[in-house]
């Protein structure tokens, strides 16, 4: 339920006018009942058609968030960060940072169109680069980062990358996915020359402090699985405080965590962790559904999953902009306290 009066941000996508974006007010107590609005019921709707364009309305509330099923919809991020449309033709502001992210390629990097390869900054991929671990896999993945046009490759493991979490492996991995031939899990860390890998581990790249974690809720027999409570609480009591972007593989609950048959999935510790602290993006992968952007007052979750839930990896990364460290840390931590009413 949203509450009355309000601010929105009208993102049109369309032949006549593309991708402009425009912002009003509207003073009504409770919003009428209405959808699929032909013309423009100043307020009235959160969707509707004209001919060839269409509209979305991003509500703009204090506590609510926002959510788009599909990222190019999302006209408006907290702390001053910018999610860039496709084609990404909008050139980065001077002094911003573009960040491109990706997640669960699920070893079809290969077959990534080339538009769906923007250039950037900053490359952050969420986990998922195998089908199961597989080392050739690992190999051809670093060899597809090495060429990707961007500064830096920031990259994480996800459930799918099994040989990258050894407990797992050594323990039923290798039986389960590699019967009479297992890797040498070891080794496979050292196959990413071409970026850096985060693993309960930080970074910090043009001033942006990058914190990097695989873990996420118990899902079937998977590596980084941890049960849902306190073992979550505890590993996510892992990220700093001065973390500016979270590079997990499994969203938090509530953003960019929709399933198709369980309805939000997500994982609540990590939510509590990330409203706990002042973090302007929080990127994402692991549920195919979910893919898109989400934000609260503070936060912008993205949900980078390249892959359909039919594997087909046709979704274009999301792309966006940040203003330089020392102003989206200001920003964040001024939107924070502005939660928390301090």
């Amino acid at each position: 339920m949203f509450t009355f009066p309000g601010t929105a941000r009208i993102h049109w996508h369309g032949n006549a006018s593309p991708w402009n974006s425009h912002e009003f007010t509207w003073k009504w107590s409770s919003p009428p009942v209405c959808s699929g609005f032909h013309g423009f019921p100043r307020g009235h709707a959160i969707h509707f058609h004209v001919s060839s364009r269409e509209c979305i309305f991003s509500f703009l509330l204090p506590g609510q968030q926002i959510q788009q099923d599909q990222f190019s919809s999302a006209s408006w991020c907290p702390a001053g960060a910018h999610v860039v449309p496709p084609p990404w033709r909008e050139e980065r502001k001077e002094g911003w940072t573009r960040f491109v992210c990706f997640s669960d390629t699920h070893n079809l990097h290969g077959m990534i169109p080339q538009e769906h390869m923007p250039p950037g900054d900053v490359l952050l991929h969420a986990g998922d680069f195998t089908d199961s671990g597989e080392l050739e896999q690992v190999e051809s993945f670093n060899q597809w980062l090495e060429r990707y046009p961007a500064e830096v490759k920031v990259v994480i493991a996800g459930n799918h990358d099994v040989t990258f979490d050894e407990d797992y492996y050594l323990a039923r991995g290798a039986r389960r996915f590699h019967k009479g031939k297992p890797y040498d899990c070891s080794k496979a860390r050292g196959l990413l020359k071409s970026c850096t890998y985060l693993e309960d581990s930080s970074i910090e790249v043009r001033g942006y402090k990058i914190f990097g974690s695989p873990w996420q809720p118990d899902f079937f027999d998977w590596a980084f699985n941890r049960p849902r409570g306190h073992e979550l609480r505890k590993k996510w009591e892992a990220i700093p405080e001065d973390t500016d972007i979270l590079l997990v593989h499994g969203p938090p609950a509530g953003h960019v965590d929709m399933t198709s048959h369980e309805g939000h999935a997500g994982c609540e510790e990590l939510l509590a962790a990330v409203q706990a602290r002042a973090i302007a993006a929080v990127v994402a992968g692991h549920l195919h559904t979910g893919y898109g952007t989400s934000a609260d007052e503070v936060t912008l979750f993205v949900n980078a999953s390249t892959c359909t839930s039919d594997y087909n990896p046709t979704r274009p990364p999301i792309v966006f902009d940040l203003p330089p460290s020392h102003e989206l840390r200001a920003a964040t931590n001024a939107a924070a306290r502005a939660r928390g009413g301090s």
